[in-house]
């Protein structure tokens, strides 16, 4: 996939949650950005001219283009410093050049200033299992297990999740099993929980499932548990298994939602779409769970009970009335009812879906043929100023304008918008997106190093310059270098897994592109995906399955830019 999504409510609405998106720094409770865990802000000491000297030239550096230089100067300063804000910023600029040792240095040095930061022991963990150094680094984890010591469940889950990116598997399982034994917690469920994580993510399955048993016998009425028992039972196609723990779990926790559309899924997968549809409609009533229900009798091939279901918005009452507008609306969406959906948007008035409300509105209008009532809607949100709203406003305006075939309007009103905003990086990741499609490749690579310069660990940002540079110019070893950085932060983002594939392909390494580019199908159906891989197998001489994988693709959308343009160019029919 060429670009991870951006991040407005267009997307959100429908799908119940964000796509991936140039992501900001995620501040953890206790990272210490500029507060402590009480809210104080945190009065750094005075920063000498030694060091204010090196973080300067270490800017600039980075502005060059010269990251390992900058990594340097930037470490220097952090040892020299006693602001925290400089060591993490040490950090990340070192892990954005794959400076392994200057990231574990300058971390090490973060969380000694910042000893309650979570987000500095996690950042630590990681570059000191990069640079090898699995000492450093449990010790780190044991100050997780310190940190969170009332919700050691969830440190578990944590230190689990971070041994998995571990380039040897082994040793990261004797790190859990050192950390388990130094805290006595070896007959703990919530141990057995994250040793069983782990063996998932080291495609482990059957001794997953037998942790998972474990950690179920030792807290039999932890609703979770059975959860989790059922989803390795669903992977290793023990149906009998997952329904029974599904089952147990539903009895444990009978109006937990996430439980129950589980459940209610296994049913459906069993033929017992009636009882899979009563499993939902025994939760609570609420305005989400209804349009969960529609969704869900969707899915099921029961158009009739979604009708019903959704009929229900109009003669039930809720407390929360803008709520009920609000999910009534997204019910309309998905029953292809798009006059009644901007019905109920409009009567979204207050609360906190209320510029949600508006956005999806103004693309509904669009999209029913009314594009200046959706831009003057947007244009009236602006008149509030407040900053989040111009922001989505814009984009939201932008994309409309991108689907309406008016790129360069695009353009020009996203120009305006950083006039307002300078240097917003969700704009500049935009502009840039559309000025890739204006095919001004120089424009979009001077957007996406502004956002760099100041967030050189984006992963998003570094996947769609990496993607960018190698499929539309030469530039293929800078452009892999970039996407190898991006990897390495996210090693499990599908458009991250294709860029590499990508990459790969148009270096001539064809079987490693085709491996990549596999493992990204695995993890997303896009057809964007689908193109690049069917073309490798084109190129393979493998030529009946690429036309399976372009059908594939054609199948979750026979429109799309990227499958056709390819199609056509190979000159392939379907």
């Amino acid at each position: 996939m060429k670009w991870q999504s951006i991040p407005t409510f267009l997307i959100l609405l429908l799908a119940g949650g964000c796509a991936a998106a140039p992501e900001g720094r995620s501040e953890a409770p206790g990272s210490g950005s500029l507060e402590d865990r009480s809210g104080a802000e945190i009065q750094a000491p005075p920063t000498n001219d030694e060091v204010m000297y090196r973080v300067l030239a270490a800017e600039v550096e980075g502005n060059d283009g010269d990251l390992e230089k900058s990594a340097a100067d930037y470490l220097a300063a952090a040892l020299e410093s006693s602001d925290p804000a400089i060591a993490e910023r040490a950090t990340r600029i070192a892990i954005a050049a794959r400076s392994w040792q200057f990231a574990a240095m300058a971390a090490d040095r973060w969380v000694v200033l910042q000893p309650d930061s979570l987000d500095a022991r996690q950042t630590a963990v990681q570059a000191m299992l990069l640079n090898g150094d699995y000492m450093a680094a449990e010790h780190q984890m044991s100050g997780i297990l310190d940190l969170m010591g009332d919700d050691r469940g969830h440190a578990w889950t944590l230190i689990a999740a971070q041994l998995a990116r571990s380039p040897n598997p082994e040793k990261a399982r004797g790190m859990l099993q050192r950390l388990i034994n130094q805290y006595g917690a070896a007959d703990q469920a919530d141990a057995l929980f994250a040793q069983s994580q782990l063996a998932v993510r080291m495609g482990e399955l059957d001794q997953a499932a037998a942790l998972a048993q474990q950690a179920v016998a030792r807290e039999p009425d932890r609703a979770e548990l059975h959860a989790w028992v059922g989803r390795l039972a669903v992977n290793q196609q023990d149906m009998e298994r997952a329904m029974e723990s599904y089952r147990q779990a539903r009895a444990l926790k009978p109006q937990d939602r996430t439980i129950a559309m589980a459940y209610a899924e296994l049913l459906k997968r069993d033929g017992q779409k009636t009882a899979a549809l009563d499993v939902l409609a025994e939760l609570p009533d609420t305005p989400e769970t209804r349009f969960a229900r529609v969704g869900f009798a969707l899915a099921a091939d029961a158009p009739d009970a979604a009708a019903s279901i959704y009929r229900g918005f109009h003669n039930t009452d809720y407390p929360d009335s803008f709520e009920r507008a609000f999910q009534a609306a997204r019910a309309a969406e998905m029953l292809g009812l798009p006059s009644e959906a901007i019905g109920w948007y409009e009567q979204v008035r207050k609360g906190e879906n209320a510029l949600a409300a508006v956005l999806r509105r103004s693309v509904l209008l669009a999209e029913t043929g009314e594009l200046e009532a959706a831009r003057n809607l947007l244009a009236s949100t602006r008149l509030h100023r407040d900053q989040g709203i111009l922001g989505e406003s814009f984009l939201t305006e932008s994309q409309i304008l991108v689907n309406a075939g008016q790129p360069e309007e695009a353009w020009n009103l996203l120009t305006e918008a950083l006039e307002l905003m300078p240097g917003d990086t969700n704009i500049l990741y935009s502009r840039a997106l559309v000025a890739v499609q204006l095919e001004r490749i120089e424009t979009a690579e001077a957007d996406l190093r502004l956002i760099l310069k100041d967030e050189p660990g984006n992963a998003a940002v570094l996947n769609a310059l990496g993607y960018t540079l190698a499929d539309m110019t030469d530039r293929l070893e800078e452009a892999e270098e970039l996407i190898r950085t991006a990897h390495e932060l996210q090693p499990n983002e599908a458009s991250i897994i294709d860029s590499m594939g990508w990459v790969a392909f148009r270096r001539g390494r064809f079987e490693e592109a085709l491996e990549y580019l596999e493992e990204a199908w695995q993890r997303d159906n896009n057809p964007e995906i689908a193109a690049h891989l069917g073309e490798v197998l084109w190129v393979l001489g493998r030529e009946a399955e690429a036309r399976e994988a372009w059908q594939l693709g054609l199948d979750q959308d026979a429109e799309n830019e990227i499958l056709q343009e390819t199609l056509d160019r190979l000159g392939v029919d379907f």
